[in-house]
């Protein structure tokens, strides 16, 4: 039996239609949109089917949307006796993890989606930070830039894969490492965020979620979670509690924790909307096998996939 990996998308995966197929597809289902629709009082279904794109990139919207089809594919994956021998996710994914994990429940991840997308969202001011995707140059590359900006500050958000890291911080301190990157030839792509996430800027949603995980249930995890912060893997209630606050002021080792992940796995499964893990997993290990399950087509074909006998 092949040991299988899951991931889970974060914000970015989203777009209008995610979830059509999923929110009505059984009774269990529906029952867990509308369980969601409750504790957000907000008509999620309708926001993630029918958009406008404009309205769903909200990250009060667009969080537990991409949440609600994570856990839902999870669950069908699960009905399907399909488990994983170890999980992780990017970003906001990572609060997946912990609800597949059996560590939150899914009420208590919801709510803590809610706060956390509230309380980095208000950390700072309107228009007065960002982030950017830097392309083509190493880590340490983009931290030779950084580094003379680190009290600004401008510091590296991201380790998405190689080639490709994204900066956080103050836009003014910001616009002039870009410019820098830029003259000596790099590609940035702006992103479209309202803040300056997993960065020091963070601060005061850290002191936010602090409060906020003292009103949830942690248990520990049934799968080892590989965290943002340590690319290592966690099962312990508390550290899995702490590390909750921590997260958002942290950048997210992707890249490392993909590394260690294929050397616990023989497979990797993107549970979510979308493929953009997929395509990150490929620049981070070109051979290591990886299936995109992001709604009931491709849920069905991973199923038959992994449950056909290898004739190796």
């Amino acid at each position: 039996m092949k040991k299988i990996g899951i991931v889970f998308p974060g914000q970015g995966s989203q777009k209008v239609g995610m979830g059509k197929d999923l929110f009505n597809y059984s009774e269990t289902t529906c029952d867990k949109v509308q369980q969601a629709q409750d504790i957000l009082n907000i008509p999620l279904a309708t926001i993630c089917i029918d958009g406008p794109q404009e309205t769903l990139t909200l990250t009060e919207n667009a969080q537990p949307g991409l949440f609600l089809i994570s856990a839902i594919l999870f669950d069908l994956l699960r009905d399907h006796q399909i488990y994983p021998s170890i999980i992780a996710g990017h970003s906001l994914g990572e609060l997946s993890a912990y609800y597949a994990s059996g560590s939150l429940s899914f009420e208590d991840t919801l709510t803590l989606i809610k706060e956390r997308g509230l309380a980095m969202a208000q950390a700072t001011k309107p228009n007065t930070t960002g982030m950017a995707a830097v392309l083509g140059k190493s880590v340490e590359e983009v931290n030779q830039y950084t580094t003379p900006y680190q009290d600004a500050p401008v510091v590296i958000a991201n380790i998405n894969c190689p080639g490709q890291t994204v900066i956080s911080g103050k836009k003014k301190a910001l616009n002039e490492v870009i410019a820098q990157i830029k003259a000596d030839g790099g590609k940035v792509i702006p992103l479209p965020v309202s803040g300056a996430f997993h960065s020091p800027l963070m601060s005061p949603a850290k002191n936010h979620l602090l409060k906020t995980v003292e009103l949830l249930s942690f248990s520990n995890a049934n799968y080892p979670i590989i965290l943002n912060r340590t690319a290592q893997p966690e099962t312990h209630h508390d550290a899995l509690k702490a590390n909750i606050p921590e997260q958002v002021i942290s950048s997210v080792q992707w890249t490392e924790s993909i590394q260690y992940m294929t050397t616990q796995c023989d497979i990797i499964i993107e549970c979510g909307y979308g493929k953009v893990l997929t395509g990150l997993i490929k620049k981070i290990d070109r051979e290591f096998p990886t299936i995109s399950v992001s709604d009931i087509d491709s849920l069905n074909m991973a199923v038959s996939q992994l449950k056909t006998p290898s004739t190796t």
